[in-house]
């Protein structure tokens, strides 16, 4: 684990440095819920570690030059996904 984790030296491989560190070690015991509850230790634990990828992400995109869409206008004739209704082929027929 020592080995793997890039936050204090970059890893590297066959003489090539790693771009950024995208391993994330934690320690499990530290997840382990005192009174017994597993779905409360591997919430913690699944927070913890998603935790990571909003900033993974926005490094992988800052090192590719990869700039984000302007977002795209509200209109009034925009169908919102809660008002919208999934049809099927043959209803889709019936309604042209």
């Amino acid at each position: 684990m020592e080995e793997l984790d890039g936050d204090e030296v970059r890893v590297s491989s066959r003489g090539r440095l790693a771009e950024r560190d995208i391993v994330q070690f934690v320690p499990f015991r530290d997840y382990i819920d005192r009174s017994g509850n597993q779905v409360l230790s591997m919430a913690r634990l699944a927070k913890d570690v998603l935790a990571e990828i909003p900033d993974q992400l926005l490094s992988f995109m800052k090192s590719r030059g990869i700039e984000p869409r302007p977002p795209l206008p509200v209109t009034s004739e925009s169908p919102s996904m809660s008002t919208t209704t999934a049809t099927t082929p043959k209803e889709q027929k019936m309604h042209a």
